[in-house]
């Protein structure tokens, strides 16, 4: 028996069944159908409207990356297509399941120059796990399904539907038996996998048989939720636990097995030391990629060094090193049978008095930072921003920064002592313009946490219309605008690697808290420590909203701690010493 229902509303109804509770997206002309699906289907599912359709997937991307379920967004066809794509790629690479739908121009159409056609199944094809183009309106229940079992199976990623007009318009024939959801695919991971017996029986082995075991944590195990079992296996093997930027916070940072953040941007040096003398190292939902290996000369070779890698995705093991023991399947799973194996055979061989020179390192590291993290110079540097922040961190927070000037103080200086607390930058594809959408995503994924988003001004100048998409929903964020008037990053990179020949990385001087201040945020202007922490007392006080425009001291004066800069920083005053 049928119901006389469009496509549409097919679409919303199975939305509804796996209990989507928000779509971000912006309208357009091809979406009015899905938009009046939506406005008849009531209270069942809200629509986040965006400013922009880069803006509607970012939000996505942080809702999937905080709440573990699959984030939603929409957009409409020709370039609201392209301009959704930025969010779409980073949750594919980044593993969070993310569905992108496009409302899309008519099939009957195609190839008649119609305005805004393109072709969407193609054009997302490189940056999902699956782009699908529905032809038959019966077949969207099925379709759907399949969308939300790709994007949160295996090693999750994004999918991308793209809905012609016809489809979203015609008439649904088919029984509405059909209508159904698949509960596992709800969340993700869904289906968690597990390697064999005999593999899991090696791993331990070569556990057991370590002196000094490394643990290094990825996103992948972020993504896995594999913190207790992360924490569990550490504190039987006595062993330290390092991340890369991806993975930071899988451990609270004051644990004494917590010792921070490897590779270039960002790290602690007793963390580099830690992997460097390791003789096994654990990575866990790591890819081992350019910026955590520091082009893969990190850590050295040595021939009797054991590497295993476990991740969900096959294809990323032995990718970049000829690892002792590939390990296939879900981190929180592998772990939890690791231990279990593990928890019974004798005692481990960590060595105490390695761990505990680590960790004399580590205290060394924090009390010879001290000067810089309570520095009063002004412009303020980035360290004591930080700094000031931590000091007020005392229940569940959410810190998000963008992939520019505020990572490597955030990812050397960041403390995170509460459970739930959780730190997001986005280090796929490295994009500007990310925080402050992304507040929006993580706000309605974690509406009781705290949000802090740091940024600097190229990237205000990317999003700054989603200020007013804070203000419109009352999100109570903390925007924390690093000001020092240029493209930070990139200017520091051409005074290492340009000799200074500065070119299109500085901004006309302005007001830029103005913007803010338009568009309805409370705005309070710092230009020195002092008022830095006054601003954010109130700010922590604040129920809405608060924009703190802070003069900070630009990358290529205040070298940030990245290692490859700062080792090219001594090069240069070696040189001019001499």
């Amino acid at each position: 028996m049928g119901i006389a229902i469009n496509g549409a509303q097919v679409l919303i109804r199975m939305l509804q069944e796996y209990k989507v509770e928000v779509i971000f997206g912006v309208p357009g002309d091809t979406s009015l159908p899905l938009y009046e699906a939506l406005y008849d289907a009531g209270r069942g599912i809200r629509h986040v409207m965006a400013r922009d359709e880069r803006s509607a997937s970012v939000m996505a991307d942080a809702y999937a990356r905080f709440s573990y379920r699959p984030g939603v967004c929409e957009c409409p066809s020709g370039a609201g297509a392209i301009f959704s794509m930025p969010g779409v790629a980073e949750a594919f690479d980044a593993t969070r399941a993310c569905i992108i739908i496009t409302s899309d121009t008519p099939l009957t159409d195609e190839g008649r120059n119609v305005l805004t056609e393109l072709d969407c199944k193609k054009l997302y094809e490189p940056i999902t796990k699956k782009s699908f183009l529905l032809k038959q309106v019966n077949k969207i229940p099925e379709t759907v399904r399949r969308a939300f079992r790709i994007a949160t199976s295996g090693a999750p990623g994004s999918v991308h539907l793209a809905i012609p007009e016809e489809v979203m318009t015609g008439v649904f024939t088919s029984h509405k038996k059909n209508i159904y959801s698949e509960p596992e695919c709800m969340s993700y991971p869904s289906y968690r996998l597990r390697p064999s017996r005999k593999i899991l029986e090696k791993l331990v082995e070569l556990l057991l048989t370590a002196e000094r075991p490394v643990i290094v944590s990825g996103g992948g195990a972020i993504q896995s939720q594999a913190g207790h079992g992360i924490l569990a296996l550490a504190r039987w093997l006595g062993c330290p636990v390092v991340t890369t930027m991806s993975g930071q916070g899988i451990i609270l940072d004051n644990h004494p097995l917590s010792m921070g953040v490897i590779g270039d941007n960002g790290f602690h040096p007793h963390a580099l030391r830690a992997v460097e003398e390791g003789d096994v190292l654990l990575y866990i939902g790591c890819k081992m990629g350019s910026v955590s290996t520091m082009h893969w000369t990190f850590p050295s070779f040595k021939p009797d060094r054991k590497i295993i890698q476990i991740d969900a995705d096959p294809e990323k093991l032995s990718n970049v090193y000829h690892n002792t023991l590939n390990v296939a399947g879900d981190a929180a799973l592998v772990l939890d049978e690791v231990f279990e194996l593990i928890k019974n055979r004798g005692q481990a061989r960590t060595s105490e008095a390695w761990v505990e020179s680590i960790n004399r390192d580590r205290a060394r590291f924090w009390k010879e930072s001290e000067v810089l993290l309570s520095s009063e110079a002004v412009p303020i540097r980035g360290a004591r921003v930080v700094s000031s922040i931590n000091r007020r961190l005392d229940s569940e927070t959410v810190v998000i920064a963008d992939a520019g000037t505020p990572t490597p103080y955030v990812t050397r200086f960041l403390i995170l002592r509460e459970m739930g607390s959780e730190i997001h930058i986005p280090r796929s594809y490295g994009g500007l313009g990310y925080t402050i959408p992304a507040l929006v995503g993580a706000y309605f994924a974690r509406p009781k946490a705290r949000l802090i988003g740091l940024f600097g001004d190229g990237s205000l100048g990317m999003s700054a219309g989603d200020l007013e998409t804070l203000v419109r929903y009352r999100i109570p964020a903390i925007l924390i605008h690093f000001n020092n008037g240029s493209f930070g990053w990139i200017k520091a990179l051409q005074l290492f690697r340009s000799k200074g020949k500065y070119l299109s990385v500085d901004f006309t001087p302005g007001d830029p808290a103005s913007v803010a201040e338009g568009f309805g945020l409370k705005v309070l202007r710092i230009r020195a420590p002092e008022e830095l922490e006054k601003a954010l007392d109130l700010s922590f006080e604040n129920n809405g909203p608060i924009f703190l425009d802070v003069q900070t001291e630009p990358p290529f004066k205040d070298i940030p701690p990245v290692y490859s800069w700062l080792n090219a920083s001594q090069k240069i005053r070696n040189d001019k010493a001499t």
